[in-house]
């Protein structure tokens, strides 16, 4: 499965991982090359916003009764999740990230065969629509060590000033990496393809011993029609997902699909108007080997005729049709919503679609639809659950179904009858730090990030937690709630009688057994 978030999602999964920056570890970054590994991978999940799921190629043994079973991008650097045969209580993690000298920021793209582990990275800053590139690394052992790679710029050789058209280059070159976000990465027979808004689709030889990617020069630029790169002017040159099958490569733009089948020479334009998709801004693109199926998460662009949903074609591209359009959503949940469709899964002719709303189940290869929404997404008998609005990333594998949102990762092996949510949360008592509570995120934007977390450790019994302004007046004061001996959270959405809170700094207190305790918290819309 390839997923890619597009500009919005983009900097919404970032700023809501930097958020969670307080539970993440201290970070240093590398300047390029090959990396020795001193550093062990962090032996948990070091960030909640999973935007990413790819299943490993095979299973490697690595420890007594535990296997490689998934790749998770995250917000935090790439996670290698490996699991025992009862998955219920045998998990464990190994996170990489910018600390043993991967990309800065969060996972943008990730792509694991047998060979090779591809991964890109993205950060905010205070410029730009979608942030900056953090450039890209590989790994040809699983993991065991990695190459870092700058984010592809172009050089300038002979620049026409006034136009800022590149004499040499026969282009418009990208020099920053501000925009420049690797979304999305494809293999083909003899390149290594990736595509962002700002770079463009880009493809780099394969080398015989993969030495030569840190040479940014490498990477050639390919426009997928007959026009000089100018990403600038041409929709079509803005990239945001790539694909590779049925011999065949698919680069998704804001200006609908470009298809060719001999290495970027010549294309074919798929669009609302001559192909059927339901619209020209595609975010996503994923491969159903059981069908031989390819989807797309096709959003409405410019066209008055477009329109939220998500295009399939069974004939490698020639033909279209769009599903999850109003009237299946309407006859699914009985009334209107728009898709804004993320990424995909598959389990045989079972169909996932990740989306704003939850996510959607077809097993009939689109015609009809189940959904399964965050709220739907909870631990019995624990507080873990989804409370963000989004799931970015889901897999079948052979144990159950994993579903990665801005609130960690869940996995069901009995059709969403019961959930286990796996979280990055680190412990009141630990090296970095020893406190009674914190609040995460923190500062918190309760229109952009959802609910607060309160986490606390209690000895066992009934918790009440009331939340205080500045000037120690009651705003809210939470229902009581009986939890077991040891550590947990609670939320709150940041409201008092129906409306959000003003900016400001706020107290709360949480009464337990094993003693009160206070925290602070800062409101910041």
């Amino acid at each position: 499965m390839r997923n890619i978030r597009f500009l919005a999602i983009v900097m919404f999964a970032f700023l809501a991982a930097a958020c969670f920056a307080q539970l993440a570890p201290s970070s240093y970054g590398l300047n390029g090359g090959r990396l020795d590994e001193t550093t062990p991978p962090e032996p948990r999940l070091t960030s909640n916003v999973i935007i990413d799921i790819v299943p490993a190629p095979h299973t490697v043994p690595l420890s007594p009764g535990l296997t490689d079973t998934i790749w998770l991008g995250s917000g935090n650097g790439v996670t290698r999740l490996l699991s025992g045969p009862n998955i219920e209580n045998r998990i464990a993690f190994q996170t990489y990230s910018e600390a043993h000298g991967l990309g800065k920021g969060g996972t943008s793209g990730l792509l694991v065969t047998d060979s090779i582990i591809w991964t890109s990275f993205a950060f905010d800053t205070s410029v730009g629509i979608s942030g900056a590139g953090g450039g890209l690394a590989y790994s040809r052992d699983q993991g065991s060590t990695w190459t870092y790679v700058p984010q592809p710029r172009d050089q300038i050789y002979n620049l026409d000033h006034s136009t800022g058209f590149d004499r040499v280059l026969g282009y418009w070159p990208t020099t920053t990496s501000i925009d420049n976000i690797t979304y999305d990465i494809a293999l083909s027979d003899s390149f290594v393809w990736i595509v962002s808004k700002g770079g463009g689709l880009r493809r780099h030889a394969f080398a015989g011993n993969y030495t030569d990617y840190n040479d940014t020069s490498g990477w050639q630029v390919v426009s997928p029609d007959t026009y000089a790169f100018h990403p600038g002017e041409r929709l079509n040159h803005r990239t945001f997902s790539v694909l590779y099958a049925e011999n065949a490569l698919f680069v998704g733009t804001a200006a609908g699909i470009n298809k060719s089948t001999d290495n970027g020479r010549t294309w074919r334009s798929i669009n609302a108007v001559n192909s059927g998709i339901s619209g020209n801004f595609v975010t996503a693109m994923a491969y159903q080997p059981a069908t031989h199926a390819i989807w797309a998460a096709t959003w409405r662009a410019e066209g008055l005729d477009e329109f939220y949903a998500v295009s399939k074609s069974t004939d490698g591209g020639d033909t279209w049709t769009a599903h999850l359009d109003s009237a299946q959503v309407v006859r699914t949940i009985g009334h209107l919503e728009t898709v804004r469709a993320h990424g995909f899964g598959f389990d045989g002719n079972t169909v996932y679609v990740c989306d704003d709303l939850g996510l959607w189940k077809s097993p009939d290869v689109g015609q009809t639809w189940d959904l399964i929404k965050e709220t739907d997404i909870r631990e019995a008998g624990s507080e873990r659950g989804f409370y963000y609005q989004g799931i970015y990333a889901a897999l079948h594998d052979s144990t159950g179904l994993w579903v990665g949102g801005v609130d960690g990762l869940a996995f069901t092996g009995d059709n969403g009858l019961t959930w286990r949510i796996l979280q990055a949360a680190l412990a009141l008592t630990n090296p970095e730090r020893s406190v009674d509570t914190y609040a995460y995120p923190n500062p918190w934007s309760p229109q952009r990030f959802g609910p607060i977390k309160f986490r606390y450790s209690t000895a066992g019994g009934s918790v009440k937690i009331t939340v205080y302004d500045f000037a120690m007046s009651k705003v809210v004061e939470l229902p009581s709630i009986s939890r077991p001996s040891g550590e947990h959270y609670e939320v709150w959405d940041g409201r008092k009688e129906g409306e959000v809170v003003a900016n400001g700094t706020y107290f709360y207190k949480i009464e337990k057994s094993g003693g009160d305790v206070w925290g602070k918290l800062i409101v910041l819309d």
